[in-house]
């Protein structure tokens, strides 16, 4: 009996296939690192975390100490894609070692030094804020949006002065970064986001902006964190008006209690 034996066709990806492959790789592993929520008494924290594309050029993390003090960065490295994926890695890895009890303006120097030392050509703008069980806040910016406090009487929302240098661009400060402080009320909110929520644009090209953002912000500042988190958005979305979002895109709401 004769038998006819057929050569099978193996197919190989071709690099764009490989590279979409690498590229959904790369997204399982950066959402694999990014850290839950830390649960605890005095704080409720809603959190949104949007990449543009599959992977994410923004980061956020915690920092628990023994004094039970939280810290919580929220950061945007320049750019999209693999390059600005890689850039989160190194702030992860870099925030690992901080010393949980630095203030937060020594915090972001070390970062600072840690990313620049790199010669990357890339920054992160980022904010940093530590909140302890009684309230106190301690805050430092580099280069990045204000955080906002939303005080439970409504006496008006609280924005922060010194901005800092983005983390990377150089060893030493040019622009010193400075620690504020803020002492909380129970019920008082506190805002962080990444530019991504303010620079969203519509069809007419123009960008949401954070006049938009406080606005809705002072006529909405009685909800509760998820629901300030959803309205927020919403809102944004509806100014885009089915245009696609433009940029990564994260934004933290927290209620001191």
């Amino acid at each position: 009996m004769q038998q006819t034996f057929q050569h099978r066709q193996h197919s190989t990806p071709s690099k764009e296939q490989a590279y979409q492959n690498d590229l959904m790789l790369a997204a399982d592993f950066q959402r694999a690192v990014l850290p839950k929520i830390i649960q605890i008494d005095y704080l409720d924290i809603a959190l949104m975390y949007k990449p543009y594309d599959t992977v994410s050029g923004d980061v956020y993390d915690f920092i628990l100490n023994r004094e039970r003090e939280l810290a919580i960065f929220v950061g945007d490295a320049t750019g999209h894609g693999i390059s600005a994926a890689l850039m989160t890695m190194m702030v992860h890895i870099a925030i690992d070692s901080l010393t949980p009890n630095l203030s937060t303006d020594e915090s972001i120097r070390k970062l600072n030094r840690v990313i620049a030392s790199r010669n990357t050509g890339r920054s992160v703008s980022s904010v940093l804020l530590r909140i302890t069980p009684q309230g106190k806040m301690t805050l430092t910016h580099a280069g990045h949006p204000s955080a906002i406090v939303i005080p439970a009487d409504n006496s008006g929302l609280v924005l922060f002065d010194e901005a800092g240098c983005a983390l990377g661009l150089f060893i030493e400060e040019p622009v010193k970064y400075i620690e504020e402080t803020y002492q909380l009320k129970p019920g008082d909110k506190v805002i962080a986001y990444t530019d991504g929520l303010i620079e969203w644009r519509n069809k007419d090209k123009q960008v949401y902006g954070a006049e938009k953002l406080l606005n809705y912000i002072k006529q909405n500042h009685a909800l509760d964190c998820d629901a300030l988190m959803q309205g927020i958005y919403a809102d944004v979305e509806a100014f885009a008006n089915q245009q696609e979002i433009n940029d990564d895109l994260t934004l933290l709401v927290a209620r001191y209690n």
